[in-house]
């Protein structure tokens, strides 16, 4: 009993040294991480108009991220997009699970010449797919060439 109370007073005095937010955002890193509710509560402790919306996003977002590598978690279709002097891949993307955002896609594509010898690329972007929703996609492709 002596070392809950003596445990319950130094969480405290660190709560009042550090402040009662602070602990608040510690903890919820701690037990939220790459949650949904975590990125939330982020959220609701940023509060001012010094950042913009986008920016406290980003933010939490970064600090909650979570990566998952399932061919499930998310489909779509997409081909190239050649513009004037790039190469890109883009498409509609599908988010599949109902309790994460998708943030961030890698996608590795493999191109194959006349010869059958087949070059493979490599592209990431940001982006933000609610649960179980679509966005459109665009990710380049610098070390592809037009030809």
């Amino acid at each position: 009993m002596k070392n809950f109370i003596i445990g319950a007073l130094l969480c405290v005095v660190v709560a009042l040294f550090l402040g009662v937010e602070r602990v608040q955002r510690f903890v919820n890193e701690a037990t939220n991480q790459g949650t949904l509710r975590g990125v939330e509560t982020c959220l609701s402790y940023t509060s001012g108009n010094l950042l913009s919306t986008e920016a406290v996003r980003s933010t939490c977002v970064a600090a909650f991220q979570k990566r998952l590598f399932d061919n499930n978690h998310a489909t779509g279709k997409a081909g190239p997009r050649i513009g004037r002097r790039t190469v890109s891949w883009g498409g509609v993307l599908e988010n599949k699970t109902s309790d994460h955002v998708t943030t961030w896609i890698q996608l590795s594509i493999g191109i194959f010449d006349a010869e059958g010898n087949e070059q493979e690329f490599s592209a990431q972007t940001t982006l933000w797919i609610d649960p179980l929703g679509k966005t459109d996609f665009k990710v380049e492709l610098p070390d592809a060439k037009i030809e």
